[in-house]
C-alpha cells in the first residue's frame, strides 16, 4: 500500500472519531442542561411547598373541603377562605402539570417526588372541579384543571414503591461510581 492511502485512511479515521466524540460530548451536554433546567424549575416552585401556610392550606383542601362544602355549586361557590385554600393549592400542582405537558419539567422526576400529594388533592377537589366543569359548560372532559387531573392520573399509575426503586438506583449509580462506600 502506498504511503499516501494509509495517511488518507488515518486521517479520515481520525476525523470520524473526532466528529463522533463531538456528537456524543454535545448530547451529553444537552441532557445536563435540560437537568439543569428542571432543579431550577423545581427549586423554584418548591419555594412555595416550604411555607407553613401553604401545608395548612393543603390540609384543609384534603381534610376539610368537602366535609365543610358541598360540591353542588362548583368552586365557584365556595367561600372565600374556602376558595383561597383551594386556589392555592390547586393552582400550585396546576402549575407544575403545565410545565410537564409542555416538556419544561420531567413528568417522572415531579410524579415522583409529589406522587402521594397530588392524588389526595385532586382526591379531594374532584368532585368541585367536575361541577365546575358542568357549569361553565366543558362537561366532564372539559379543560378546568385537565393538566392537573392528567398530572393526578399519571401520579395515581405510578406504584407507590417507585420513589424507593428510583432512589436504591441512585444508590447503585453512585457506588458504582465509587462515591458511596
Amino acid at each position: 500500500m502506498d504511503s499516501s492511502v494509509v495517511f488518507n485512511i488515518v486521517t479520515t479515521a481520525i476525523a470520524v472519531v473526532a466528529v463522533v466524540t463531538s456528537i456524543v460530548f454535545s448530547a451529553r451536554q444537552a441532557r445536563t442542561a435540560q437537568h439543569a433546567n428542571h432543579i431550577a424549575v423545581l427549586v423554584d416552585l418548591l419555594r412555595e411547598f416550604r411555607s407553613a401556610e401553604f401545608h395548612e392550606q393543603h390540609d384543609y383542601v384534603c381534610t376539610h373541603l368537602a366535609a365543610e362544602h358541598d360540591p353542588e355549586n362548583g368552586v365557584r361557590g365556595l367561600p372565600a377562605e374556602a376558595k383561597a385554600a383551594f386556589c392555592s393549592v390547586v393552582y400550585y400542582y396546576q402549575s407544575f402539570a403545565n410545565l410537564a405537558v409542555f416538556g419544561l419539567l420531567d413528568r417522572t422526576l415531579l410524579v415522583t417526588v409529589l406522587r402521594t400529594r397530588i392524588v389526595s388533592v385532586w382526591k379531594a377537589v374532584r368532585p368541585f372541579v367536575e361541577r365546575e366543569r358542568a357549569l361553565r359548560g366543558e362537561g366532564s372532559d372539559g379543560t378546568y384543571l385537565s393538566t392537573f387531573e392528567e398530572l393526578a392520573r399519571l401520579a395515581a399509575q405510578l406504584p407507590p414503591e417507585h420513589v424507593r426503586d428510583q432512589m436504591a438506583e441512585a444508590r447503585r449509580r453512585m457506588s458504582r461510581r465509587g462515591l458511596l462506600r
